[in-house]
């Protein structure tokens, strides 16, 4: 019973992420929802008391899986820039339209104007510690040698904001390319100076 319930709660909140990311939050009706997740309308306010809560509850749960891949990052490898170059890979997998769905609400969630002012609040810091998180990756992988000197906060923006730039320019279609962890990070990273000959 409870596997049917995670089930359907799924089925709305993806339906919930296309049309959010497509359409808009203010121009997405709760009956779009549920028509696209092929759910009664009814079913929708066992699991959300309002389109409101089901949009915040998205939102805060992106940003944790992000949260969580960057732990994820640090388990797996030791060097900071093999971190990073594991994030990048893993934010370019998987489906692109979803990607591109995702960073969407992400960013409409941070400039909108529907969302209280303490439901924004809480976006914003969640995702500052998402970019403390890069941040503090860079700052160990300059400590190590691994990557050039700078802000480091600056230097997770520049870095996050490439990640983010090539998705939505792969999600136009006009121009796709194979993004390559190595060229994103080529920005970031150290190269041994060549010794003049002598």
């Amino acid at each position: 019973m409870k596997e049917i319930r995670d089930t359907r709660q799924h089925e709305l909140t993806e339906a919930a992420i296309v049309l959010f990311g497509t359409k808009g939050y203010a121009a997405t009706k709760i009956s779009d929802i549920t028509n696209k997740a092929e759910q009664s309308h009814g079913l929708f306010y066992h699991y959300f008391k309002s389109k409101e809560d089901l949009y915040v509850k998205i939102i805060l749960e992106l940003l944790s899986v992000i949260i969580s891949t960057v732990d994820q990052a640090e388990e797996k490898h030791e060097s900071p820039l093999k971190q990073l170059e594991w994030l990048t890979e893993v934010t370019h997998s998987g489906s692109l339209r979803d990607g591109v769905h995702r960073h969407i609400l992400i960013m409409q969630a941070l400039y909108s104007d529907h969302l209280s002012q303490e439901v924004k609040e809480e976006i914003v810091e969640k995702y500052r510690f998402m970019v403390e998180r890069i941040e503090q990756i860079i700052i160990r992988g300059q400590i190590a040698g691994e990557f050039i000197e700078g802000d480091a906060e600056e230097l997770a923006v520049y870095h996050l904001s490439l990640v983010n730039g090539l998705l939505l320019t792969n999600a136009r279609k006009i121009s796709p390319i194979k993004v390559s962890a190595d060229k994103v990070l080529r920005q970031l990273t150290c190269h041994p100076r060549q010794e003049d000959d002598q």
